[in-house]
């Protein structure tokens, strides 16, 4: 192929890779494509160009090559002995460190009954997942910054950043790691990584070591990557009896197969330090067939799970514990060893890297990676070594002129003796690689993701005793199958299906059913529950051991009615840890007349409230900030954006304060919980599904739920409780219940009295103030205000004329606006100018501090204004409210452009219909 490339045209190295990649050659790399044309001579390289030629045609290339076949065939003698010595070595080092037989091969299992039906109605669903995801953009990239190195093997390195939008990303998902943009070709590169958790906007990810490390990141993602396997590892499936798979135990937790009418009678599993219904779950899971675990709140299920996973270790079960996430894992694995604390090395393996430190510094060691660097020490010491070899000779080929003749040899020399040890490390990685499956292989629990199970081939193989999902209610009913089906029949099925369901970006049928929806769903366990007839081989927790008496009171009665949820007496014995021992246990924080006005982030439901920000600032810091013991503090709000406020809040380097998303917070939990529910009457926004749609089921209740039952100590509720009761249905509902009992047991604290109290935010009589705080600013400043006809409005006009070259002004103004005051005064100023068909926003923003109002805040009637002097909040501020993410519309940072008729054009939003979108458009004349 080479051959025939050159001899028509002379082709650049990544063009010659190029055409032999097109051709169905795996990639090569420069190295080994110098190598074959060196050792061959079927091309040249011309030093001047730097293209490859074919150099039969050229005297030159011939006299050289017959001049030189003797230091040819001795430099190619040489290789080959080196090749040889390495392939010697790593033949001694498999035969030493790989167990004959490690790695068992399973039997194929026949197909149950059925099956294909089944998995391919799951395929399909995944298939218009994946064509959902693409339609979306199947690529979805992310500005990182703040990176910082948490951890470091010889081999996998673990990052930290800090996720610069409000994206989210799966946990178990590969993507790809770039330099932030303008970075120099020379130390330009992507990087492969796996994303371990995303916690709020921080996210943590595994990457090679020796890999360069960028403070400042992108983050690309492919969207349709998980959805792709799971696609593919039903088509294998589907194809035949495949070995370590149990079709018939696949499809037992998504069918009524599943849901048992009548079991045998079973007696608690006698073990101290256990309630009745956590003994009774234990006896049910220790049977061999599938038993439903419904944990809700609190009612300590990973501790259940944690002494059912012991005592099948000790009967000499193989288990295998898959939840959907990384944290999931990690507590549950981390409950486990407290609780069985003996354990020999490689019996408990935990597959993908972690950031939990309590698992990392186990001994004996419970991370693969750390178990197999013990087995395969010595291939792993001589890989180190061969890396370090590797980049020392790489530096010296790069300080080799490419234009001096005189040193062609010996850049020749290291190019054969890079190509030997590159091969060579490829072996040991391969060694290792072999040692890792035979730890799996050998282990006697594995835990891991439940993408693992689908990615990894050495956990695909290995058919378990028993199989453990947790956390199964975020899992998809198609997921589920995937991982059930590496058991044969005896599976633990553990959640609460009464918190946050899988995430589906398809509308069909189809995926509603299998992606929508978790194994208590598909099932009719959900249903069943719901009709008062609980399967019986289901075991419900009652005793909830985290929430204060009247937060479990209103948290029982509202979503778990069939459980009769009590708490326990220790939650009664134990310590306040709030700000102070007669503060109530729930507080509510009534916004209902503040009319705060509402902001929308790249004009979708996604929404955001700068006075409710700026509430929550005092909260935080005159309450929260005064605790008689070190409180653990949780700022959760249902909607990204809103979480990104709540998160600027949070002090630097206090881990005991969390900002978060609700669904990124299921499963944490701390002290104190200020949740924001965000929502306002003085929005003129439709009001989110979220507080529409709140019956039995419905993602609104469950939503509430989790956000509610992450307090141990405290609740501290804000919200528009006006505009909340007005959406929701009169006829009873678990978020009707819920809220009903917090208006009849909550403290009442006046937003006012919030506002007055010792923190950053006060309330201002008018705007003199902000005239000082514009003059004051080095930097940046941001204006928002719908109308610009305010008696404020020349001097504020005056301020920014003044102001230096270095300040970069944003002015945002409604269809009022133009051709005003502001345009004339401003038109040939550095002020960039962002006329909107709609500015909901009210607010002005300057180097560090915020400034709010309840109408148009440089018009007539401003009405309430708020003025918050804290930095981190303001900047967040500033940062949301410039995400309008639309290339080429007044509203995304750049100059505004100009109709034919003089005047300037105005993003436009459209909600619906065929032109449904953003765009610039001119007042006048509709252009």
């Amino acid at each position: 192929m080479i051959r025939d490339l050159v001899a028509t045209s002379s082709l650049t190295t990544n063009e010659l890779l190029g055409q032999l990649e097109a051709r169905g050659l795996p990639r090569l790399g420069e190295t080994e494509l110098f190598l074959i044309c060196d050792e061959t001579g079927i091309a040249k390289l011309d030093e001047v160009t730097g293209r490859w030629c074919d150099p039969a045609g050229s005297d030159q290339a011939v006299a050289d090559r017959a001049g030189n076949d003797g230091k040819r065939m001795a430099r190619r003698d040489r290789s080959s002995d080196t090749s040889a010595a390495f392939r010697r070595e790593l033949r001694d080092l498999r035969d030493r460190f790989v167990r004959v037989g490690a790695v068992p091969e399973n039997s194929a299992v026949p197909i149950a009954p059925g099956w294909k039906q089944v998995a391919d109605a799951a395929r399909t669903a995944l298939r218009s997942e994946r064509a959902a995801a693409v339609g979306k953009s199947m690529w979805q990239n992310i500005e990182l910054v703040d990176g910082a190195i948490l951890e470091e093997t010889p081999t996998r390195r673990i990052a930290r950043y800090e996720i610069q939008g409000s994206e989210n990303v799966r946990e178990g998902t590969t993507a790809t790691l770039l330099p932030p943009e303008g970075t120099s070709k020379q130390h330009n590169g992507a990087v492969d990584v796996e994303v371990l958790t995303q916690y709020g906007s921080e996210i943590t990810m595994a990457m090679p070591v020796e890999q360069q490390f960028w403070e400042r990141a992108r983050l690309r993602c492919d969207l349709s990557y998980l959805v792709t396997e799971q696609a593919n590892r039903f088509h294998e499936l589907l194809a035949g009896p495949t070995t370590g798979f149990d079709t018939a135990a696949a499809m037992q937790p998504v069918s009524m197969d599943g849901v048992l009418d009548r079991v045998p009678s079973i007696d608690p599993y006698p073990i101290a330090g256990l309630n009745d219904r956590q003994r009774l779950a234990i006896a049910h899971g220790l049977c061999p067939r599938l038993t439903w675990l419904w944990g809700p709140p609190g009612t300590g299920k990973t501790t259940t799970l944690a002494v059912l996973l012991a005592q099948l270790l000790d009967m000499g079960k193989t288990v295998l514990l898959a939840a959907p996430t990384n944290a999931a894992i990690d507590v549950a694995l981390g409950a486990l060893i407290r609780y069985r604390r003996q354990w020999v090395s490689g019996e408990l393996v935990r597959i993908g890297p972690t950031d939990n430190d309590f698992l990392a510094r186990r001994n004996p060691a419970v991370l693969l990676d750390e178990i197999a660097a013990e087995q395969g020490a010595e291939p792993a010491r001589r890989l180190v070594e061969v890396r370090q070899e590797l980049k020392q000779l790489r530096d010296r080929h790069r300080a080799i002129p490419d234009k001096d003749p005189s040193r062609t040899h010996e850049r020749t020399a290291l190019t054969s003796k890079i190509g030997d040890l590159e091969g060579f490390g490829k072996g040991l990685v391969a060694l290792l690689g072999e040692v890792r499956d035979q730890v799996i292989a050998e282990g006697r629990l594995i835990a891991c993701t439940a993408h693992q199970v689908v990615l990894k081939e050495s956990v695909r193989r290995k058919s378990f005793d028993v199989v453990v999902i947790d956390e199964a209610s975020m899992m998809t009913a198609a997921m589920t199958m995937l991982v059930a089906g590496a058991g044969v029949g005896h599976t633990i099925v553990a959640g609460d299906f009464r918190q946050l369901p899988p995430i589906v970006q398809a509308d069909d049928v189809g995926a509603r059913e299998w992606l929508g929806q978790s194994a208590f769903e598909k099932s009719g366990v959900a249903r069943a529950v719901g009709r008062g007839s609980p399967p019986a081989n289901l075991v419900a927790l009652d005793t909830q051991h985290r929430m204060r008496q009247s937060i479990g009171d209103a948290i029982g009665a509202a979503f778990y009615p069939e459980v009769g949820l009590v708490t326990a007496s220790s939650v009664r014995d134990r310590p306040a840890r709030t700000i102070a021992h007669d503060e109530p246990e729930l507080v509510l924080v009534d916004t209902s007349d503040l009319s705060a006005p509402l902001a929308r982030r790249d004009g979708m439901s996604s929404r955001y409230n700068v006075m409710h920000a700026q509430l929550a600032a005092n909260i935080v810091a005159a309450r929260l900030g005064v605790a008689r013991q070190p409180a653990s503090v949780g700022l959760i709000s249902p909607f990204a954006p809103q979480a990104k406020l709540l998160q600027s809040l949070a002090p630097d380097n206090d881990p005991r304060t969390i900002a978060s998303t609700v669904h990124r917070f299921q499963g944490g939990e701390t002290d104190v919980v200020l949740y924001d529910a965000v929502e306002s009457g003085g929005g003129n926004l439709r009001m989110h599904r979220w507080f529409t749609d709140t019956h039995a089921g419905s993602e609104g209740a469950r939503l509430l739920n989790v956000a509610m039952s992450r307090a141990r100590e405290q609740v501290i509720l804000v919200a528009d409780m006006g505009r909340i009761h007005r959406g929701r249905p009169i006829s009873s509902t678990p978020v009707r219940t819920f809220l009903q009992h917090v208006g009849r047991h909550a403290l009442p604290w006046d937003w006012r009295e919030v506002a007055s109290e010792v923190g950053p935010t006060t309330i201002e009589s008018d705007l003199t103030a902000l005239t000082d705080d514009l003059a004051a600013a080095t930097e940046r400043i941001e204006i928002f205000s719908e109308t610009v006809d305010g008696p404020a409005t020349r001097r504020v006009l005056e301020i920014l004329d003044n102001a230096p070259e270095e300040v970069r002004i944003g002015f945002w103004f409604g269809p009022q606006g133009i051709g005003s005051v502001v345009e004339r005064a401003l038109r040939n100023h550095h002020t960039t100018l962002h006329p909107l068909r709609r500015c909901r926003e009210s607010f002005v923003v300057t180097d560090s501090v915020l400034w709010s109002a309840q109408s148009s805040i440089l018009g007539r009637a401003p009405g309430l204004l708020l003025r918050t002097g804290h930095c981190p909040l303001a900047q967040a501020v500033r940062r949301q409210s410039l995400r309008r993410n639309v290339h080429g519309v007044p509203g995304t940072g750049q100059a505004p452009e100009r109709c034919g008729c003089g005047t300037l054009r105005m993003r436009e939003e459209r909600s619906g219909g065929k032109r449904a979108g953003v765009y610039s458009v001119c007042p006048l004349c509709r252009d």
